[in-house]
């Protein structure tokens, strides 16, 4: 099974005021430490980008260079439509490398290197076509597709994320208990309350 990562960095962080991408939390940057987590689980990991992609890529370009056979930063063009067109996006450049799409987000600051191989093992050893994690009563990112969703992930666009397909595909779901999910940083505060950790 080879499985890719596909780590969705293309939003404008309009509601925090600055790129969420380039937050730093214990001496890093968000988007460099989900990277570098992807790169320790998979083989094949594509950072998508769109706003503010000429501040954030030189920000990546020594895991480039120390992973260039792993690693690509790619720029949708559409990243303004909103999320599903970045995973759209994504999923396409992946298809034809890929039997499984981990898809992470950069603003998750709690995602770890543990839970990231629970849900490749989950995966590996269960009948489920979909390993999502559990916080706050909900199913969300991280999210882990089999081959049989990319036709529908190519689909998605605009604001309708990947969250469609877990309501379409209940039945064929495995959770993983992901509490600290519920902290991701959209505001101000929320950027407050993670600093608080």
């Amino acid at each position: 099974m080879k499985i890719s990562s596909l780590i969705l960095a293309a939003g404008s962080s309009s509601r925090l005021g600055s790129p969420k991408q380039l937050v730093e939390y214990k001496g890093e940057i968000l988007v460099s430490k989900i990277t570098q987590l992807a790169l320790a689980v998979t083989d094949n990991v594509l950072v998508v980008l769109g706003a503010n992609e000429n501040i954030i890529q030189p920000k990546l370009m020594e895991l480039v260079q120390e992973n260039q056979q792993k690693l690509k930063i790619m720029v949708n063009a559409d990243w303004n439509e909103g999320i599903g067109s970045s995973i759209n996006f994504g999923v396409k450049q992946l298809y034809d490398t890929s039997d499984a799409i981990l898809i992470l987000l950069c603003d998750q600051p709690f995602v770890n290197c543990l839970l990231l191989q629970k849900m490749m093992q989950a995966f590996a050893e269960a009948k489920y076509s979909i390993i999502a994690c559990q916080y706050a009563n909900q199913l969300g990112v991280p999210i882990l597709f089999h081959k049989r969703h990319f036709s529908e992930l190519m689909k998605l666009n605009g604001d309708v994320g990947a969250k469609v397909l877990l309501k379409k595909h209940a039945d064929e779901i495995m959770s993983i208990d992901f509490p600290d999910g519920v902290y991701d940083i959209d505001t101000q505060e929320d950027l407050a309350k993670m600093l608080l950790n």
